[in-house]
């Protein structure tokens, strides 16, 4: 079963963790002057996985979500929460 999701194609369940990471890659693609086509070819994905990382689908491949953070020079910081 398929989640639910908002008129905006967000899903309402999403994380903010999950959310954060989808802004911050949809806001450097568009720093960078790429379109999805372009990003996905970059970094050796598709165009329907970028898309659904900037939606914040939170079912992606942990890979390939790092090789596009490498094309955007983006890095993931692990901390502990306390």
């Amino acid at each position: 079963m398929h989640p639910t999701l908002s008129r905006s194609g967000k899903n309402p369940a999403v994380s903010p963790d999950v959310e954060r990471i989808a802004r911050s890659i949809h806001a450097a693609r568009r720093r960078h002057g790429l379109t999805q086509t372009q990003l996905a070819g970059l970094s050796g994905t598709g165009l329907r996985f970028i898309s659904e990382l900037e939606r914040g689908k939170p079912s992606v491949a942990l890979d390939k979500v790092l090789a596009v953070l490498a094309v955007l020079g983006l890095r993931v910081q692990i901390g502990d929460e306390t």
